[in-house]
């Protein structure tokens, strides 16, 4: 049985997933999502012989319980949704203790209500610490390619990339996220020789000017799936590695990963770059998906010896195996990925869903350089919703986007009594 948040922004969306997801009786439905203003626990897979029980719970502690009306007709395992507030919750947990077959549901629903509130982490590597959680931390893009989507061939070449390192950091990344190989869709897939000829004297020559220049409270990244890469950047001081595969297209990047215990970047992924463009892409719940992926892998990592889930950055790729309105979806619900209890990170920095949606409402045309405003706008959900960390090619106009938003997201007037 699968446990997680579910939320909705307006009544009429919650009437909708009550009665087409759940299928609740229509008479029942207005009042369920007239309750459903807080946020909701959703219930995969509930076995329907316990739900007397989980119902007999819930009255007692002034949950709202949704689930199919014609039961009869129902399968033996159930999607129910929970429909209360923080307080509500903790005591239905309470209450079933009670039952001996519902003490583990009890469990996870602390543990789930527990994870979705927490907002503060701390990552610390290599002396470094990143504190995350008060403001949004911005990851500069630096691909060291001759045919990225955006940026393709501007900092080719150790020099040129350093330097543009540099002009990142000056304009206030946090982080500076090197990637040799690209993965735009139909990109052809590099040797991790060639991969490591472009990325590894980038950050011998960045770590060595970092420390040069004082600037080592800066992180650096390394965009790659292969483990060879990983571990020769890891050795020669590289912070953090971002895998867009989610440690899957290389088995032995999880050992690697332990064997540094280096921060991790899990990216959900569905396909290749190169087989985006022929397959069928489609998800019965997208971000349910997401979720139960970066449950897989961060409990393969916790069972190889990984020493801090903390460190697991959760990315839901955008992008990587996802139509434009998967994508949009995610933004618009991203803060149910708190459910998790991960770091989260966001890319959306001109992507072409993003021109689409130009397309589709602007009759416009345009190149990825031109979606710096598009780019903002689909950021303001994910930090909203509880992103930490963004991915982006520009990376000034992003921190001033983001001091107003942060400084209105974290305002209590309230603070200083």
């Amino acid at each position: 049985m699968e446990i997680r948040v579910r939320t909705f922004d307006r009544y009429e969306e919650a009437f909708r997933y009550f009665l087409r997801a759940v299928r609740v009786n229509e008479k029942l439905v207005p009042y369920l999502a007239e309750k459903s203003n807080a946020f909701c626990l959703l219930l995969e897979d509930f076995p329907k012989r316990e739900l007397q029980n989980l119902v007999q719970g819930a009255e007692s502690s002034c949950v709202k319980v949704a689930f199919p009306t014609m039961l009869e007709f129902a399968p033996e395992y159930l999607k129910v949704v929970l429909i209360g507030n923080e307080y509500d919750f903790k005591n239905l947990a309470k209450e079933l203790k009670n039952f001996q077959n519902l003490k583990g549901l009890a469990v996870k629903i602390v543990e789930t209500v527990y994870r979705y509130k927490r907002e503060n982490f701390k990552i610390t590597y290599n002396r470094k610490v990143l504190p995350l959680g008060l403001k949004t931390h911005v990851m500069g893009i630096l691909n060291v390619t001759p045919d990225s989507f955006s940026d393709g061939g501007e900092a080719f070449g150790t020099a040129k990339a350093v330097d543009k390192a540099l002009k990142l950091i000056q304009e206030g990344a946090d982080i500076i996220d090197i990637g040799g190989e690209s993965t735009r869709p139909g990109a052809k897939p590099v040797s991790a020789e060639e991969e490591l000829k472009r990325v590894l004297p980038v950050v011998k020559e960045l770590k060595k000017e970092l420390e040069r220049q004082k600037l080592d409270k800066v992180w650096i990244s390394v965009d790659t799936y292969k483990s060879e890469v990983a571990n020769a950047v890891l050795q020669e001081g590289a912070d953090i590695i971002n895998d867009i595969s989610g440690l899957t297209f290389d088995p032995k990047m999880v050992d690697v990963v332990v064997k540094y215990q280096a921060p991790v970047v899990v990216n959900h992924i569905k396909g290749t770059p190169q087989t985006w463009r022929e397959m069928v892409i489609s998800y019965d719940d997208v971000v349910g998906e997401i979720i139960r992926f970066w449950e897989e892998r961060i409990n393969l990592l916790m069972e190889r010896g990984y020493d801090d889930r903390n460190k697991v950055i959760c990315d839901p790729g955008i992008g990587f195996g996802k139509l434009p309105e998967h994508n949009a979806e995610i933004l618009k619900r991203f803060r149910e990925f708190k459910t998790i209890g991960q770091p989260l990170m966001v890319g959306v920095s001109r992507k072409s869903f993003i021109g689409e949606i130009y397309k589709l409402l602007l009759q416009k045309e345009t190149k990825p350089k031109e979606r710096l405003f598009g780019s903002l706008a689909a950021l303001a959900p994910a930090v909203e919703g509880g992103a930490h960390i963004v991915r982006v090619h520009d990376v000034a106009p992003t921190k001033e986007f983001l001091a107003v938003l942060d400084s209105i997201r974290t305002y209590d007037p309230y603070y200083f009594g």
